[in-house]
């Protein structure tokens, strides 16, 4: 997929492979950048094609408010994920619609105009342009997951985006691709099949779409705020930005989770914290500096939140093998 600017003139559109200092961090190993800029709108973009998919990965840095038009790279479904903010989109002609920071939409770009408006901020987005042969026969074999993406891809009037929330696995597997160094044959055979894997997912997702537990359009919100305080375990929430990046009020954010999850914000992400580096523990060889380290913590501060969540030390739980469950 790929942006462009419909209120811009085409002189104040730069792109350039020369990658300032400012933004190198914010790269993947993945793929090649390049930076498109505007006066209002910087977009650092990575892309590769695997086995005609096209993988694409896109910051925004935002000053003003700002319309993009989107494009697909290829004439099947486009997978759409925002990994980061919250953004308002038209998809064919449809009226806005707004896709939260940790959702998903499957949907059709191969006609019609396609808008998305940003305010100003830092935006992420992550998507896959695949040929409609490939998803189709993935679909085969559920007549439910076929007949929504026949609607998706259908070429008569202006189908709807089929939405979700970016799971924790359909997370992780994004995060390997992002990771991934492609140079060798069978790495590229490697990041086909999680290709595959995330696009079989999301239609699974789709064709269990009826038995998923939200009663309205918010309580999928808080669903999808939860996920991503789960997929977010080595930052501490900052209810701020946690509160903008959804689009809502900091009492809003915090009446909701307490009213959904009976639990703060904070009080959530903590205990899948400690949990996490349970699994850690027990189930890889990795140091407790390097779990302290991928969980956000420095050393001392880890040790001493893990006794007193649990009662006993990091390595005392290691050596014995003690699981929470037993505990409890």
């Amino acid at each position: 997929m790929k942006y462009s600017f419909p209120d811009v003139p085409a002189h104040l559109v730069s792109v350039t492979y020369e990658i300032p200092v400012q933004y190198k961090n914010y790269q993947y190993p993945f793929a090649q950048s390049q930076l498109i800029s505007t006066p209002l709108t910087v977009i650092l973009e990575q892309k590769i094609t695997v086995r005609g998919c096209v993988v694409s990965h896109h910051w925004m840095f935002v000053k003003g408010p700002v319309k993009l038009l989107l494009q697909p790279d290829e004439t099947g479904a486009t997978l759409y994920c925002m990994m980061q903010g919250s953004i308002d989109c038209r998809i064919n002609g449809r009226e806005r619609v707004r896709l939260y920071q940790g959702q998903y939409n499957l949907l059709q770009l191969h006609q019609g105009t396609h808008e998305i408006f940003l305010n100003p901020g830092l935006y992420a987005s992550w998507g896959v342009d695949s040929p409609y042969t490939l998803l189709e026969e993935m679909a085969t074999d559920s007549f439910h997951a076929k007949k929504l993406l026949h609607q998706t891809l259908s070429k008569d009037g202006a189908p709807k985006p089929l939405s979700g929330i970016t799971w924790n696995k359909l997370y992780q597997l994004i995060e390997d691709i992002n990771h991934s160094t492609p140079v060798k044959k069978i790495t590229e055979m490697q990041l086909f099949s999680k290709l595959l894997e995330i696009q079989a997912m999301v239609l699974e997702d789709l064709d269990t779409s009826g038995d998923r537990p939200y009663r309205d359009a918010n309580s999928q919100l808080f669903e999808t705020i939860k996920v991503y305080l789960s997929n977010h375990l080595d930052t501490r929430p900052d209810l701020a930005q946690l509160a903008r990046s959804f689009c809502i009020s900091q009492s809003k954010l915090k009446q909701g989770f307490k009213k959904y999850f009976m639990t703060t914000v904070w009080s959530y992400h903590h205990k899948q914290r400690m949990e996490r580096s349970m699994q850690l523990l027990l189930h890889t060889n990795k140091s407790v500096a390097n779990i302290a380290a991928d969980l956000g913590y420095m050393p001392t501060n880890f040790a001493r939140d893990f006794k007193k969540f649990f009662g006993y030390s990091p390595r005392s739980h290691r050596a014995n093998g003690v699981s929470y469950a037993t505990e409890e």
